[in-house]
């Protein structure tokens, strides 16, 4: 995802690239899009958010899509990526990650991925990014969650197949509901599908 930044920076000639103000720059961005959808994001905005000349944005980033792929791919990954939750039970570190504070917690995250949510259905390479740096990043999480409440007799018997497609559970109804409703996600949505979906699948008997 990092590719058509570093090569579009590298691809232009002139005095060299300033990087100083990046972290400014894509933290802005990030606001920005806390605030409004894609759509409505402007590179006037982010200059005036961060107080630099527009043309100093255009040198870093020649188009508002590839500082936008910048901002997310800057955000990096969520702590629990790292260390998972270890709450005493399936549900609590299902929860945990939900409530990471990541993006600045659940409901700002939200905001932000609703906000580009239409703008990854008319751009492949936005959707692509989501998807390798948000999406698959939580699966994993999820899966790894699920393996190890398996490895703990935490969940039915039988129910291990089950796991690779219910960690996706979780991510793909948070997508459907983005680019399928105007009602904005709520962290009680995620936790009717922790407790509506995910939970009584893996503790239904095998046929």
């Amino acid at each position: 995802m990092n590719t058509a930044s570093t090569l579009s920076a590298a691809g232009r000639t002139g005095r060299p690239v300033d990087r100083s103000s990046d972290s400014l720059i894509l933290e802005s961005t990030l606001e920005l899009l806390a605030e409004r959808d894609y759509e409505h994001l402007t590179m006037d905005e982010v200059a005036a958010r961060t107080g630099k000349a527009k043309t100093t944005l255009y040198r870093r980033w020649a188009t508002k899509e590839e500082l936008v792929l910048a901002a997310i791919a800057a955000a990096g990954l969520s702590s629990e990526a790292e260390s998972l939750p270890d709450l005493g039970s399936l549900r609590a570190d299902l929860l945990a990650v939900i409530d990471s504070d990541w993006l600045g917690g659940p409901v700002r995250r939200m905001t932000i991925f609703a906000n580009l949510a239409s703008a990854t259905r008319s751009s492949r390479t936005l959707a692509a990014a989501i998807r390798s740096d948000v999406t698959e990043p939580y699966v994993d999480i999820y899966r790894r969650l699920l393996d190890r409440a398996a490895e703990r007799g935490q969940i039915g018997e039988g129910a291990s197949n089950r796991i690779p497609l219910l960690a996706a559970v979780i991510p793909a109804m948070s997508t459907h509901r983005m680019n399928s409703s105007s009602e904005p996600l709520s962290r009680d949505f995620f936790v009717s599908v922790v407790d509506d979906v995910v939970l009584p699948a893996l503790s239904a008997a095998a046929p």
